[in-house]
């Protein structure tokens, strides 16, 4: 067989045909001399030919072409070509070809067989390939990237000399492959750093996601807490969404055993599933210490044990000014408090005036007594009266098995009632769990539906139905099955999304669905209701493999051209379950003949894309008819990718339709975007098509932007003179762009070479050029753009170089170029070197860009100062030398209010922990301005402390500073928000009881709102906070404001249930009888819960008997 013989076969063929082939001859190679000299035709032949060789590899098992092809133009194939390397050659071959692929393959490669399976893993080769890159290879940064993927071994030989200039990608690449080594150096850099450094912060919270990511590392995540807990804030990791998702129960345990206090935001998104997953005794502990986390509406979604303990905890909280617990808790109580809820209710003067609450409540008790209460309700003729009475008591039958039969005789005495009460029956029918109805119910059961069936319901009520059915086709299989056939043959009804969950296995209730089932579907087909039986073959959608008559009923519809309308919705079902293989061939076919809607599915063009290449003539081919020919083309142009597998032809011809539709004035400009895109996308077709399109003669708008973006991502670089010549006129400012893409796979050499010959008149052409000179991160590169900063450039052009120079901090002339650009008069220039990132930034790197900053903070630009101050703002840096320091302090007596505002708070983020003298001198002098004291202090500072632990460090400093102001007696209302906004609990008692002398009016209102505020666990005040101490002291003080402050003690004490006992109301008692107006007049004013409430009083004498 001769290539032009091979290549006229493949034309007829698959992908997956085409790829056997080649196999089988590979294999023929190994003794006929005819296959290995086809190959070796092919080889030399065009990119399909040498992408078919290439696959001739895996029968020869050699691995000779792919070596070959390694210096192919095309990216693809040199990938292909070093994959079957690393499958099929020895480690010298692999070796090998590591060293002559550009830096991205080779670093893709390396993570690929380092991901292998143990003994497949190429562990040798990669260590072979380290040491090449650091002694003859010579790429010191390719070395750093993949020291992370060698053994152990070379990696602590070569991690000290790394570790200080590690990226947060390097530490996650040595998290995945070497957890052990990075927990070992994590632990010794915490045991190093000062208190809250921010950079290791970031590092910490990196390998944290990553360690979390996976259970085998999860063990890892959890010690590193525990490690830097001292010296992070907890809250840092507890963020992290995937923890408390995926280890509930490990991450409950860290919070509860941790000292530090988080915010209860963290939960904002994880309650619902996360309360369910712990066990009893973390719920409790949790509710415990963050009681507002319990909230009403998420009382059904608890399990039914932690039920009882939450209700007991909070249930005074829960009430109403009413009296009344929502009715959301209320009915999945316990069955005793349920009852004992329901009978408090119905004795509430409040619901007199509320029927439909009051037939709630009645349903909530035992059956009988209930049903003794709803007759006049179920007698009502107020049509929604009754309606609520018959919804809630059939439903209430859930709670006693023994009454469903009772239950299913209510409703069936009230069989004559319009549609939409009885679409609110069956609604209740859903809600009692499907195993409780026994055999003894099925009977009645059946009534009800074939009074249904008569009554000529409405859809909803019917469709309700067949979800009461289906739910009931996990315990009653056989007589749900049948009466969802008898409700589809008579109303054409079809069930919701089924899922099987009961006592009768999957696959036994499939069988016998399938039995009486299936002789519906030849009903539905004959009638030609395809919208049945597509909703039917959604329903079972998960089970259809066990019903193989419903899909086989679902591909006759698409061959019976009636239902045409309905193909594609069926379509869409059928493509997701496996066929029988000749199903496709059979039917692409006929779903594919002109004017069929269908024909335009992305569903079935993207399988014949895939799988089927053979049947792609009528989409290349058309007949432009609409509209088949409009879908087909927009099915089509949705493609992207994957078309090595068409043959040449195939590509060629869906080229000439490209361009007669980029030809024709019917085209909308979005879609010949779309077209143009896609022609840069066809491997095997000549470029000239795309470059002609992108040449300068192209005067259509929309040509002449995609076009160069099109250029600029084919497989080849044939697009790059093209590109490079288009940056000479209009198109290069799009050709710039997509010239970076053309270049990432060419050698840096020769990258070079090309782009410092590119005119640099066009400033967005200068800008982009040089960025992606600095990428290449060459010594040459570097020389050139030293050159280029002595030429004059524009102040944009400027601040590109500033950035291209990031990649070479280690050399002193990138540090002088950036001194230089720092006192630049040009605001522009100069902010062009803030925002250097820090991430793998060594020490002495770090301290040459903070005196970096100290010349920003110094400019005459007051734009420039607030943006640096802004960057330490949002990525404070550690300076353990002061050497922003004292221009920092400077800067709080600035004219301009913002720059006060955001210095203060680089102070307060640098310094709060380390130079608290500093801060006490500066408020000292702070004290004796009263304008500067407010602007420094009453905004930045307060906006930026919290009292919750994450924010502990700045504790000290609050210390300090409410040591100063004690001494200006014109703060004592500053003094008490600051207490308040910055300190716990515990904190703030001996300032809250040596300030009362000083209180003035207004202070002393905001001491009693602070304290009586409902916010637990938000702020100052957390769950087990005990007031009782403080409020004695307090309640003692011949000084009123004393008492008033122990009174609202005892009010914010009373805790989130909101419970007063006995004791705390004697001394309510006490207060109200005070002599003071202030205290007293305060006192009758505090409304109380609990307090009267029978049957509160006695569960706290039963609880008190069970301790006992």
């Amino acid at each position: 067989m001769d290539t032009s013989n091979l290549l006229q076969q493949c034309e007829n063929l698959t992908h997956s045909q085409r790829v056997k082939q080649m196999v089988e001859i590979g294999r023929k190679s190994r003794q006929e001399p005819t296959a290995k000299s086809l190959i070796a035709t092919l080889s030399r032949g065009s990119s399909y030919e040498q992408f078919l060789t290439l696959k001739t590899c895996h029968g020869s098992r050699d691995v000779a072409v792919a070596k070959q092809l390694l210096s192919a133009d095309s990216k693809f194939l040199r990938k292909q070509a070093i994959n079957l390397i690393a499958s099929l050659g020895t480690d010298d071959e692999l070796l090998e070809a590591l060293k002559v692929v550009p830096a991205s393959l080779q670093t893709q490669t390396v993570v690929r067989i380092r991901n292998f399976s143990p003994q497949y893993r190429r562990s040798v080769v990669i260590e072979r390939f380290l040491n090449y890159l650091n002694q003859e290879g010579g790429n010191q940064t390719l070395f750093r990237y993949l020291v992370p993927f060698g053994s152990k071994a070379t990696l602590e030989k070569h991690l000290p000399d790394l570790l200080d200039d590690f990226s947060l990608l390097d530490w996650r690449h040595l998290s995945k492959c070497h957890p052990e080594v990075t927990q070992r150096t994590l632990y010794g850099l915490i045991e190093k750093v000062e208190v809250g450094d921010v950079l290791l912060q970031r590092t910490l919270t990196h390998v944290f996601t990553q360690w979390i990511s996976h259970d085998r590392t999860i063990k890892f995540a959890l010690d590193l807490v525990q490690k830097f807990l001292p010296k992070f804030p907890l809250s840092l990791f507890l963020v992290r969404p995937r923890f408390l998702k995926r280890y509930p129960r490990q991450a409950i345990d860290i919070i509860l055993n941790a000292q530090d206090d988080i915010s209860e935001t963290i939960f904002t998104y994880h309650t619902t599933l996360l309360y369910r997953k712990l066990s009893l005794s973390q719920f409790l502990a949790l509710m415990q210490r963050y009681p507002s986390l319990l909230r009403g509406p998420l009382f059904p979604d608890l399990s039914t044990e932690q039920k009882l303990p939450a209700y007991k905890l909070i249930k005074l909280a829960w009430r109403d000014e009413n009296g009344v617990l929502q009715w959301d808790i209320t009915e999945y109580l316990p069955e005793k408090e349920r009852i004992a809820e329901a009978r408090r209710h119905l004795k509430l003067k409040w619901l007199d005036t509320n029927p439909g609450r009051r037939i709630r409540y009645i349903s909530l008790l035992p059956w009988d007594e209930a049903m003794e209460l709803q007759k006049e309700y179920l007698r009502s003729s107020d049509a929604d009266i009754r309606t609520e009475s018959l919804q809630r008591q059939v439903k209430a039958a859930k709670y006693d098995e023994s009454k469903i039969g009772d239950a299913l005789q209510l409703v069936i005495s009230h069989k004559n009632e319009p549609a939409t009460v009885q679409k609110e029956i069956f609604r209740s029918l859903k809600e009692i769990p499907a195993a409780r109805f026994r055999e003894s119910h099925l009977e009645l059961l059946t009534q009800i539906v074939r009074n249904a069936l008569d009554g000529a319901g409405a859809s909803v009520a019917l469709s309700l139905l067949m979800g009461f059915l289906a739910n009931m086709l996990s315990v009653h299989p056989r007589w749900a099955a049948r009466q969802m056939v008898l409700v589809t043959k008579e109303t054409a009804a079809i069930p919701g999304v089924i899922l099987l969950s009961g006592i009768v296995p999957v696959k036994e209730v499939m069988s016998i669905v399938q039995e009486e089932m299936s002789p519906a579907l030849d009903t539905l087909l004959r009638k030609q209701d395809a919208a049945a039986l597509t909703m039917l073959a959604r329903s079972f959608e998960e089970y259809m493999e066990c019903w193989p008559e419903l899909l086989e009923t679902c591909n006759k519809t698409l061959e019976i051209p009636e239902m045409e309308k309905m193909h594609e919705m069926m379509m869409e079902v059928v493509s997701k379950h496996k066929q029988p293989s000749n199903f496709w061939p059979h039917i692409i076919p006929l779903l594919t003949k002109e004017n069929i809607p269908v024909a335009g599915s992305r569903h079935l063009v993207s399988r014949i894309h895939r799988q089927y290449q053979n049947f792609l003539n009528p989409y290349i081919n058309p007949s432009p008819t609409p509209p088949s020919y409009t879908r087909k083309r927009d099915a089509l142009n949705e493609l992207r990718g994957g078309f090595w597998r068409w043959t040449p032809n195939q590509q060629e011809t869906l080229v000439t339709l490209i361009l007669k539709d980029i030809a024709s004035e019917d085209v909308t400009s979005d879609k010949k975007a779309s077209y143009i895109s896609q022609l840069g996308l066809l491997p095997a077709v000549s470029s000239n098509h795309l470059i002609s399109l992108a040449g300068s003669d192209e005067k259509r708008q929309i040509v002449q932007e995609t076009a160069p973006k099109a250029l600029g991502k084919l497989d080849s670089s044939e697009g790059v003179p093209t590109l490079i010549e288009a940056l000479g006129d209009d198109r290069g400012r799009i050709a710039i762009y997509a010239l970076r893409s053309a270049l990432r796979d060419l050698s840096k050499s020769k990258a070079f070479e090309i782009l410092k010959a590119v005119p640099s008149t066009k400033v967005t052409i200068a800008k982009e050029t040089l960025r992606i000179i600095g990428d290449l991160e060459t010594e040459e590169a570097f020389r050139f753009l030293l050159e280029a900063e002595k030429s004059k450039l524009h102040t944009s052009v400027r601040k590109a170089l500033l950035r291209a120079l990031w990649p070479y901090l280690d050399r002193d002339e990138t540090w002088e170029i950036f001194e230089k650009a720092a006192r630049d008069s040009e605001p522009d220039v100069a902010k062009g070197v803030i925002s250097i990132s820090v991430d793998g930034m060594p020490f002495s790197t770090r301290q040459r860009y903070l005196g970096l900053l100290l010349l920003l903070l110094y400019h005459p630009s007051p734009d420039v100062r607030l943006e640096t101050l802004k960057r330490l703002n949002s990525m404070p840096l550690s300076d353990p030398e002061s050497i922003l320091c004292e221009r920092l302090f400077e800067m709080v007596r600035s004219e301009y209010q913002v720059e006060v505002s955001v210095a203060t708070r680089a102070i307060f983020a640098t310094y709060a922990q380390k130079q608290v003298s500093l801060i006490v001198k500066l408020y000292e002098e702070l004290i004796l301005d009263r304008h500067l004291l407010v602007r420094v202090h009453d905004i930045p500072y307060i906006g930026q402390i919290s009292p919750r632990d994450d924010m502990k460090h700045l504790r000290p400093v609050t210390h300090a500073i409410l040591g100063v102001l004690k001494k200006d007696r014109l703060s004592v209302k500053r003094r008490v928000k600051l207490m308040f906004a910055g300190l716990p609990w515990d904190e703030i008692k001996a300032y809250l009881i040596d300030i009362v002398p000083e209180l003035t009016a207004d202070a002393l209102m905001l001491v009693v709102e602070e304290i009586e505020s409902d916010s637990w666990s938000a702020g100052w005040k957390r769950g087990g906070d005990d007031f009782e101490g403080v409020e004695r002291v307090m309640g003692g003080m011949e000084d009123e404001r004393g008492r008033r402050i122990a009174l609202s003690l005892l009010v914010g004490g009373v805790g989130e249930n909101g419970e007063w006992t006995k004791e705390k109301k004697d001394r309510l008692d006490g207060y109200r009888n005070d002599d003071s107006v202030l205290v007293a007049e305060a006192a009758w004013e505090v409304e109380l819960k609990g307090v009267g409430d029978e049957e509160a009083e006695g569960d706290r004498e039963e609880e008190r008997s069970d301790e006992l």
